[in-house]
């Protein structure tokens, strides 16, 4: 886990690193949560490798980028926002046609 001090209004861009520790490449869906949650609604995700889906190759490792920023209109009584990511694999979907 990685902390980070960020000011209300300030731009930050970051990196995640992911990983197919697998032989097969897989594709994935990385689903966001902010806590707490009322957090969320102040949270602004400017790009976001949540936004489209990941292929990763087997065994490689990957930067995946998030530019973010929090609105300063935060309430001052909450003072720490933890973001983390799920990364759904969805290398077997199916998608349905209408």
């Amino acid at each position: 886990m990685t902390s980070l001090l960020v000011h209300p209004g300030e731009t930050r861009p970051i990196h995640y690193l992911a990983y197919n520790p697998t032989p097969d490449a897989m594709t994935g869906q990385a689903v966001p949560s902010v806590s707490p949650g009322a957090a969320a609604a102040y949270f602004k995700k400017m790009a976001c490798f949540c936004f489209e889906q990941q292929t990763l190759k087997g065994g490689e490792h990957k930067e995946m980028a998030l530019q973010f920023y929090v609105d300063p209109a935060l309430p001052p009584e909450i003072n720490t926002i933890t973001l983390s990511y799920t990364l759904f694999d969805i290398s077997t979907a199916q998608v349905k046609k209408p």
